[in-house]
């Protein structure tokens, strides 16, 4: 079975983002994206704008991502993935493809040197890797990848194809949607900042709410977003 860093076939591209594949056989192997002055044979590349019609007339790429108005700025031979819009194609697919490395840096299944709680839910198809820990009640998704040292708390929720990169830390009760990314570092569901103040100094106000994330969200990295005083902290979709 191909694993995720393995080449991908030509035609599975149409075949989970459309378009229309020409003068390739949807079975041939490529291994990745380049730009078209550098791209071989087994590589994909894109032509966006009528500005690289030089690069394109000599480019070696086997397939190229491309509008049907500039496909005769190729050379015959080379392969053609026929699309509306190749800018927003090509960022489909380079995404795809940077998930495709992420899941096949971390090994499938629970690394020997995390700890998952015997009440947490993690999905067979998750790749959990070393140093995460992962408490109880906690409920982790199909193909969510966990890279390194990730913190996941009590109750705290994870959607499927979620990539969580090294030293995350997820508070008890927060949650995130499908298909998100976090870059390292991030705190998730910390304390707001909330005190009362009084004749004997400071109270600190409890915050009981929580982080709600949506789906297809990007966190950058070393971000905070604290948990809300009562209501939840919520991120959209």
């Amino acid at each position: 079975m191909p694993q995720p860093g393995d080449p991908f076939r030509a035609g599975e591209l149409p075949e989970r983002f459309g378009g229309e594949l020409a003068g390739a056989d949807p079975d041939r192997l490529l291994t990745g994206l380049a730009t078209l002055e550098r791209a071989g044979s087994d590589q994909l590349a894109f032509l966006a704008s009528a500005r690289y019609r030089k690069a394109a007339r000599t480019t070696a790429a086997g397939v190229v991502i491309v509008s049907p108005d500039l496909a005769d700025s190729l050379p015959p031979t080379t392969g053609r993935l026929l699309v509306d819009d190749p800018y927003r194609y090509y960022a489909l697919v380079s995404t795809w493809l940077a998930q495709r490395l992420q899941a096949a840096a971390v090994a499938p299944g629970v690394h020997a040197g995390a700890w998952v709680d015997p009440a947490a839910c993690v999905d067979p198809s998750a790749r959990i890797g070393p140093g995460c820990v992962i408490e109880a009640d906690a409920r982790i998704g199909a193909d969510v990848v966990l890279t390194a040292q990730v913190f996941v708390g009590r109750g705290a929720r994870i959607g499927a194809a979620t990539v969580v990169h090294p030293r995350v830390v997820v508070y008890h009760d927060c949650s995130i949607g499908q298909r998100c990314i976090v870059h390292a570092g991030t705190v998730i569901g910390a304390d707001g900042f909330g005190f009362a103040p009084g004749r004997e100094g400071w109270a600190k106000i409890a915050q009981l709410g929580g982080v709600v994330i949506g789906d297809d969200v990007e966190i950058g990295a070393n971000c905070a977003i604290d948990r809300g005083a009562i209501d939840d902290t919520v991120i959209g979709d």
